[in-house]
């Protein structure tokens, strides 16, 4: 029942889902390489609705407990080491509290 243009619609679907965009006529149609009908552009949107969107978000699951612990600690590891950098630079230009201002 499907063919390449359908094939290619299909794929074409999945590659904007993949980009977090919904799939709608008027886009699929806009990216299409060639020109597509009304109708084939439904009938791909239909296809990619009842077979691709499931297993998409399947693909993508969500991270587990000890990876979002390993990437805030990470992040936090970051933004230590760029306030650090920060402090340094701040005692660079403005003198100690106490010590004499440069003259």
């Amino acid at each position: 029942m499907s063919n390449p243009h359908s094939d290619q619609l299909f794929a074409l679907c999945q590659q904007l889902y993949q980009q977090g965009t919904t799939p709608n006529i008027a886009l699929l149609r806009a990216k299409a390489p060639g020109k597509v009908s009304i109708t084939q552009a439904i009938d791909a949107i239909k296809r990619f609705n009842s077979a691709a969107k499931p297993a998409l978000k399947e693909a993508g699951s969500p991270p587990t407990e000890a990876q979002k612990i390993q990437s805030l600690e990470k992040r936090v590891a970051e933004l230590e080491a760029a306030i650090t950098v920060l402090e340094q630079r701040i005692s660079s230009v403005i003198p100690e509290a106490g010590a004499p201002a440069p003259e």
